[in-house]
């Protein structure tokens, strides 16, 4: 495997097994490909759908917190990995390569045939080593042993693509170092699949800077399915003797040594662009047509059992499953709850209703009557609701519109814990000139510690838009051009705070030269006063024009007792009262 030059990240590995049933699979993989190679027209092509299981291997962390990711990260990582697959038009997989036709499905049933979300948790701080260096890709530097840590959640490989996501890898605390491995071929035992670094899958959730395109994934089943680095047993630039059997045994990749830059080659035909080598995962958006043939020849060959999995397969008529909801922080005090629910069925559901609660506290149920047909996923958005403290527990659980369960319950809960951090939603926007890579930008606070940073940006105009949660306080808005030219092609940047004001702005084509600096302070937010209507009177108190002074409803004017929105004031806004009791008002 190698041990990478001084002061580079050694971003991903194909590691080679030492079971004679992974020698077996991959040496007839070999065989078979340098035999019969012959590039198939994609009109031709079936598109294949592999099951996929994401096992979150934590050390006791609450859902959504380090490296326990949330439902939504891990949905968004297989939804960008299906872009890169199938090139989807317009979006970040629509590169100069071609389309795999090969698609990625969440699990549906496990291999005991019941339902389930596809992702599995599993506290692995049991295993000797766990909790101190994550897992271990080489046994030689510290981790724990990968048989102990994959054997207590692995569904094996035969029916499912296995997906480990580890806190860190060798010891290297998420940081620099092995980001990702996976193995060429079968292994035939636990350690079968890809394993990554909780911050470099998704494109959403906790993630590195540089690791928000979920190119770490797509490499890494490109590994699983046989591919090797477009790099790989290559020592130059010259032309090999038979493509089929050098290298990386693929002949529309050509000759190259490992890459490192979207600019720069080590070879003059390199292909910088390829999803197989360590260029910068901006500049990464390509497999080509032989790359393809190789994966799916593997599918067809000794990965076949993927194809006839029935792991992607729903088992009973309706399942309403809540995947994720929008957000596991929060700067401001209250939260407009958006939860995405699947219908895992066979069949369509007539809708669905929410039943949710905060801290044990139960909130008005709310139904939603639109149809969710059979495999589609919507978004559920909820009445907004103040927050309390600064760690809340939800609980949504999805029936049926009629209150009844769907076929399967088990699935039907998702628990969220909610951080409200008390400050203020800071959002940047950042409009490169064409040589966006040379653009970085970080805010610091007066320690000079950094709060918030980006950089790596791919060549070319575009738009990126961040956001941030920022205490209070003032803080250091530094950006920086490589090139030192500031944005004169064009670029420009605004960065605003939660309430829109502006803090720092850079107009269309400033030439900054190489460094400006913003003095930019954050507020604290106000509270929240679930009491505040349209009251005309000094007081507070609802009178007059203000609502009904008996308690009654329906209210014809907003009021202040109606907290739930329904317009009436009832039972149900006892309960919300409940949750906010205790609060001060503000003055």
């Amino acid at each position: 495997m190698g041990v990478p030059p001084c002061g580079t990240d050694l971003v991903h590995e194909a590691l080679s097994a030492t079971s004679p049933t992974y020698h077996a699979n991959r040496a007839l993989l070999d065989s078979v490909w340098h035999h019969g190679a012959a590039l198939a027209s994609s009109d031709s092509m079936v598109v294949y759908t592999i099951p996929l299981v994401v096992h979150v291997i934590h050390r006791g962390s609450p859902i959504g917190v380090e490296e326990n990711i949330s439902d939504a990260q891990i949905l968004s990582a297989v939804h960008a990995l299906n872009e890169d697959f199938r090139k989807v038009a317009g979006s970040n997989g629509d590169g100069s390569g071609v389309d795999v036709f090969v698609e990625f499905e969440l699990a549906k049933r496990t291999p005991e045939d019941l339902p389930t979300t596809g992702i599995v948790r599993v506290d692995g701080s049991e295993v000797p080593g766990y909790a101190e260096h994550g897992i271990a890709a080489i046994n030689a530097l510290p981790g724990a042993d990968q048989f102990e840590v994959k054997s207590l959640t692995t569904w094996l490989g035969d029916d499912y693509l296995n997906v480990f996501v580890v806190p860190e890898i060798n010891g290297n605390n998420a940081g620099g170092g092995i980001q990702g491995f996976a193995y060429t071929g079968p292994t035939g035992d636990v350690r079968d699949g890809v394993t990554l670094l909780y911050n470099v899958i998704g494109t959403e959730g906790t993630l590195k800077p540089s690791r928000s395109l979920n190119r770490t994934l797509t490499h890494e089943v490109g590994h699983h399915l046989s591919l090797y680095h477009t790099f790989y047993e290559t020592n130059g630039c010259g032309d090999e003797d038979d493509c089929l059997a050098e290298g990386d045994f693929v002949c529309d990749t050509p000759a190259t040594t490992e890459n490192a830059s979207c600019s720069l080659g080590t070879c003059p035909d390199a292909q910088l662009e390829n999803y197989m080598d360590y260029t910068p995962t901006l500049c990464r958006n390509t497999f080509t047509a032989g790359q393809r043939q190789r994966m799916r020849t593997c599918l067809e060959t000794v990965r076949s059992s993927l194809l006839e999995s029935l792991g992607a397969v729903p088992v009973v008529d309706v399942d309403l499953i809540p995947f994720a909801v929008n957000a596991s922080t929060v700067c401001t005090p209250t939260w407009h709850p958006v939860l995405s629910v699947q219908n895992q069925g066979d069949l369509p559901a007539p809708g669905a209703t929410v039943h949710w609660s905060v801290n044990g506290i139960n909130l008005s149920p709310v139904t939603f009557p639109t149809p969710i047909p059979a495999g589609a996923t919507v978004d559920l958005t909820l009445p907004e609701k103040l927050l309390i403290g600064t760690m809340t527990e939800w609980t949504f659980t999805v029936t049926l519109p009629d209150g009844s369960n769907d076929n399967f319950p088990g699935n039907d809960t998702l628990f969220q814990t909610l951080s409200y951090t008390g400050d203020d939603a800071w959002t940047l926007t950042l409009t490169t000139d064409y040589f966006g890579n040379e653009s970085s930008w970080a805010v610091t606070d007066s320690t000079g510690a950094t709060l918030w940073a980006g950089d790596d940006y791919g060549f070319g105009a575009n738009t990126y838009v961040s956001s941030a949660c920022i205490p209070p306080g003032c803080h250091t808005l530094t950006v920086e051009d490589s090139g030192g030219d500031g944005l004169a092609l064009g670029g420009s940047l605004l960065l605003q705070n939660a309430t829109g004001d502006t803090l720092a702005h850079i107009p269309q084509g400033t030439n900054f030269g190489g460094s400006i600096t913003f003095d930019a302070c954050a507020a604290t937010p106000a509270i929240y006063n679930p009491w505040e209507g349209n009251n005309d009177d000094e007081d507070g108190n609802s009178e007059g024009e203000d609502g009904n002074p008996d308690g009654s409803g329906p209210c014809d004017t907003p009021c202040p007792g109606d907290l739930n929105g329904d317009g009436f004031i009832q039972a149900a806004d006892l309960l919300d009262f409940l949750v906010v009791f205790g609060l001060p008002c503000s003055p």
